[in-house]
């Protein structure tokens, strides 16, 4: 039996796809795990989106998210404005790695003409905040 509510209306009641990816709590350990894992693929997968949602799907079940093919999402999407974020912000790489992924595990995600990524000036000066903390 078909459902008698619209697509459009299921998806507005599940929110936005930006507000469901933010919605999965990560860590930056697993954005550096994500990222260790599409390092691994094959170098000629390696800039395939469908082969990253795969393995990032898989590591997502693997770690034990309740929701393996959301988690998978959002960190293919967080790594994914890291990438963005970094071609265009930080190309030589100057900035704090470990602060950087903390960054990308926490700072929302904000729909652009781009496509999904981070608000540019906001994820630096998070970026600069974590390189401040003490510990």
């Amino acid at each position: 039996m078909f459902s008698q509510t619209s697509p459009v209306a299921a998806a507005t009641s599940l929110g936005s796809a930006t507000e469901r990816l933010n919605a999965v709590p990560l860590i930056g350990g697993q954005i550096a795990a994500a990222l260790e894992v599409l390092a691994l693929l094959p170098a000629a997968h390696r800039q395939d989106p469908q082969s990253q949602a795969a393995v990032l799907q898989a590591y997502a079940r693997d770690a034990g998210f309740a929701d393996d093919a959301l988690a998978g999402a959002a960190l293919h999407a967080r790594v994914t404005a890291l990438a963005k974020w970094t071609a265009a912000h930080d190309p030589l790489r100057q900035s704090d790695p470990e602060a950087i992924v903390e960054a990308a595990a926490q700072h929302p995600l904000v729909e652009g003409e781009a496509g999904i990524g981070f608000e540019a000036p906001a994820f630096q000066e998070m970026i600069l905040f974590i390189e401040e903390l003490p510990w």
